[in-house]
């Protein structure tokens, strides 16, 4: 055995060397997944306290560190049209939760934290000028909610989206039914741009 690794030196230190670089790379790469998951936004839209529309709107924070949340938007899909409205720039009189944030849909958010921006139906009503909320939601057939924020890990706009299908159920109530499990993170730069130029629209920048 002695004899075979001296004449063999040159292949068994090359294949240690191969060894040590392998082990490296895993470490590496593992160094690399833990940084890219502690700097990669998570923004969570659930509903909270049933399956219709008087169900709560919940925005939470699951990121490692504070996002900022600049503005929440609803819209609404029609067969022959879209309807988008913005929360942060509605007057929402009569909401008054003990969590400034809520009421203003605006400010930071802590890991773990969330806003209770209040019921479906009730953002609806805020938002929708003339006519009703519920005669809206039963002529619409999609309710899909933008969650809009910046991250502390860098500054582009971060952003997740979750849509809800529009039924009635037996006692003729209007439910939202998710079209996915959890909230879909804009992470394409066009989407990004979109969401971007959204703001910007809001803000009379445009």
């Amino acid at each position: 055995m002695w004899f075979w690794l001296k004449e063999n030196h040159a292949i068994v230190s090359a294949l240690s060397s191969l060894a040590m670089l392998g082990v490296w790379m895993l470490y590496l790469h593992l160094f690399y997944s833990s940084y890219r998951h502690q700097i990669r936004p998570k923004i969570l839209i659930t509903r909270g306290g049933g399956d219709t529309v008087a169900a709560r709107c919940i925005v939470t924070n699951m990121s490692s560190e504070t996002i900022f949340v600049q503005a929440v938007f609803l819209r609404l899909s029609y067969p022959d049209r879209e309807q988008i409205y913005s929360l942060s720039e509605t007057d929402r009189a009569g909401f008054s939760p003990s969590d400034r944030r809520s009421e203003l849909v605006q400010g930071p958010l802590r890991s773990g934290d969330f806003l209770d921006l209040g019921s479906f139906e009730d953002l609806l009503s805020s938002v929708i000028e003339t006519g009703d909320a519920r005669q809206e939601l039963a002529a619409a057939h999609r309710l899909s909610v933008l969650a809009v924020g910046s991250y502390t890990w860098h500054d582009r706009v971060v952003a997740a989206e979750r849509s809800f299908r529009l039924k009635r159920n037996k006692a003729e109530e209007i439910t939202l039914i998710p079209t996915q499990v959890f909230a879909r993170q804009i992470t394409s730069r066009a989407e990004r741009r979109r969401v971007a130029e959204m703001m910007e629209q809001e803000a009379g920048l445009r």
